[in-house]
């Protein structure tokens, strides 16, 4: 939002659909596959370091052994885990891109508007996230995954 909004007011944006430029696909469109790329391997890679971290708090710390930590870590957590917090970071990606995008075009045309499209664009990929992570849950605890 913040650099869509300091474009916005240096008339990048309009200097864009001037050259006949979509915005939408020149500024929109990476923003969003790159998040929606990105997130859910960076979901991944946060799943796996908890796993380590955990490993390391029991084995160091609390003296489980090892094979007992992945033993009882195999037991604890499926696949259904993974894909169920995989599939919830896609549909965070999007929110978070269209919020951060939208309110970013929507900024005035001042440095104070790009504050408040920037604060705006964080309130609404919050509360969309809360949103959808409690629909996602009911659906998927519905399904039985």
């Amino acid at each position: 939002a913040a650099q869509l909004g300091t474009m916005q007011v240096n008339n990048e944006i309009d200097a864009l659909k001037t050259f006949g430029i979509s915005v939408v696909d020149f500024l929109v469109l990476p923003r969003f596959l790159a998040l929606l790329i990105m997130l859910p391997l960076l979901t991944l890679w946060a799943d796996m370091l908890a796993i380590v971290g955990g490993l390391m708090v029991g084995v160091w710390v609390l003296d489980i052994s090892l094979i007992e930590y992945l033993i009882q870590t195999r037991e604890a957590m499926g696949w259904n885990d993974l894909a169920v917090g995989t599939v919830k970071s896609v549909l965070f990606a999007i929110v978070i891109a269209m919020s951060g995008c939208l309110r970013g075009l929507q900024s005035g045309r001042n440095s104070s508007a790009v504050g408040q499209a920037t604060t705006s664009a964080m309130v609404t990929a919050i509360l969309l996230i809360v949103i959808w992570d409690a629909l996602s849950t009911l659906i998927f605890n519905q399904l039985g995954i």
